[in-house]
């Protein structure tokens, strides 16, 4: 072990600094928020008889009586009826397409040009089927729902009066809002996550300039943009986020309106919200590896933009260099290998400014609600987020290693029962690395128990929730 603890010393200082690099990123995205001015965009809409046509696309997989749910809310958009086109994408393998068609009936019944399209194979996922609908459609604007957002009446109003008032825009994104947010403590903390996300990051970045990604849901493409940027493309997991670097590539601008809100719903079962994340964290390295040899060499941005799109691209990896941390370190742990004075100076550094930024954008995200909520919502969300840790860095080194996996839409709080039955070892991984690390903490150096007591409860905590959301511990009577 002495022969390569040099090694391994090497390793755990790039590993722990590339942490801390991750985490200044966030830092300097929560100043942004706090300093910088608040962008505005102009808005202009022509008069009622010219307001252009646009398309609304609602793609479902298996969603079931939620596709009557958003096609009720569509009909009530501020939009002339005439002007609206709406394509109801479904790919369901389930019942769901009976649902969809009895929906889309109802519409058509009423007036409403409407059209259902079901693809046999679900060729490129939810980026084939946005392509396969464009197919179909000449409409200059573009609407995407999901089918669990409830976008208010005046969306188009407001998200086309900024792209029509300025033409280098491709898209407008909007705020998801979370309808279910007081469910559970689990969805509490996916809500402080994603306000984190839309109150601090993707507001600063606007603010920046920087292109601010589309979140594949609530937002509005101006069509000739996505033809230009080469349409939608299936080879990630994030086809959202891969075309908006294309756009921006081609010199397309984004607008981000953190002011109007949509109504969404969070995933309420933790194993749901695992896939969800397991998705979205190899989806965004996956456009890593896909773009950043590209950005870097794309010398119309600004040296210090192509540095903060890689960046935010390589956030998720913080779970990965996470995971191969503590196991580079554990032979010092172990006290098998002796810390060197650059490895000791580096970890001490590295252990202030690790939870700086996270938490910098979890409480600014808050900012309005109760301090001592805030607080305690926040290290909540670090405690359950590190009990990602081993899904999350096996989708980042799935993606770094190029290993395809399907498109799994986050379950639903209707099939979970379903789902749930095939996958009985659900938690047991998180379960059972927290407890080694625990007892192999316990018996080699209780002293470095404070510095991995976040990881080890975030491990136990998040695999026993999973367990006991399926039954296989069942809460105590009384």
């Amino acid at each position: 072990m002495l022969l390569i603890a040099p090694v391994l010393e090497t390793l755990l200082i790039i590993g722990v600094s590339l942490l801390a690099l991750l985490s200044l990123h966030l830092t300097l995205l929560s100043l942004v928020r706090l300093l910088f001015p608040r962008r505005r965009h102009p808005e202009r809409l022509p008069p009622e008889a010219e307001l252009p046509e646009v398309l609304i696309q609602v793609p479902l997989y298996n969603e079931g009586e939620l596709a009557a749910r958003i096609l009720g809310r569509i009909a009530e958009l501020d939009w002339p009826r005439e002007r609206l086109a709406i394509q109801v994408l479904d790919d369901s393998t389930d019942g769901s397409l009976a649902a969809s068609r009895a929906a889309v009936d109802e519409l058509r019944s009423a007036g409403w040009r409407i059209e259902l399209y079901h693809r046999a194979q679900r060729t490129a996922f939810k980026a084939g089927a946005l392509a396969a609908g464009l197919a179909h459609s000449d409409a200059p604007f573009v609407a995407i729902f999901d089918a669990d957002f409830l976008p208010p009446p005046e969306f188009l109003r407001r998200t086309l009066g900024v792209l029509l008032a300025n033409n280098s825009l491709a898209y407008v994104q909007s705020r998801w809002l979370h309808a279910n947010a007081d469910v559970s403590l689990l969805t509490r903390i996916q809500a402080r996550l994603l306000d984190g996300h839309f109150r601090v990051e993707q507001e600063a970045r606007h603010r920046l300039g920087l292109p601010t990604p589309f979140n594949g849901t609530c937002g509005v493409w101006r069509r000739s943009a996505i033809d230009d940027a080469g349409g939608w493309h299936g080879d990630t997991l994030t086809e959202d986020l891969d075309l908006s670097l294309r756009a921006r590539l081609r010199g397309w601008r984004s607008a981000y309106l953190q002011d109007l809100g949509v109504p969404g719903m969070l995933p309420e079962s933790p194993r749901a919200w695992r896939m969800q994340q397991f998705r979205w964290t190899k989806g965004f390295v996956e456009c890593l590896v896909k773009h950043a040899p590209g950005i870097w060499k794309a010398e119309q941005l600004p040296r210090w933009q192509r540095v903060m799109i890689i960046l935010q691209m390589a956030q998720p990896l913080a779970f990965l260099l996470g995971c191969l941390s503590i196991l580079i370190g554990l032979p010092f742990i172990a006290g098998k290998a002796v810390p060197g004075p650059l490895l000791s100076s580096v970890a001490l550094r590295t252990a202030s400014i690790g939870p700086l930024g996270p938490l910098l954008l979890l409480t600014i995200g808050a900012l309005g609600a109760r301090p001592l909520v805030v607080l305690r919502e926040a290290l909540s969300a670090l405690l359950l987020t590190s009990g990602l840790l081993l899904s999350n860095g096996r989708a980042g080194l799935e993606a770094l290693l190029r290993v395809r996996s399907e498109f799994v839409r986050t379950p639903k709080r209707t099939d979970l029962p379903r789902q749930v039955r095939r996958k009985l070892h659900c938690g047991l991984p998180e379960v059972a690395a927290g407890g080694a690390l625990l007892a192999f903490v316990l018996v080699q150096q209780p002293l470095s128990l404070p510095a991995l007591a976040m990881v080890i409860g975030g491990l136990l905590g998040f695999g026993t929730m999973q367990m006991r959301d399926q039954g296989h511990i069942r809460p105590q009577a009384g």
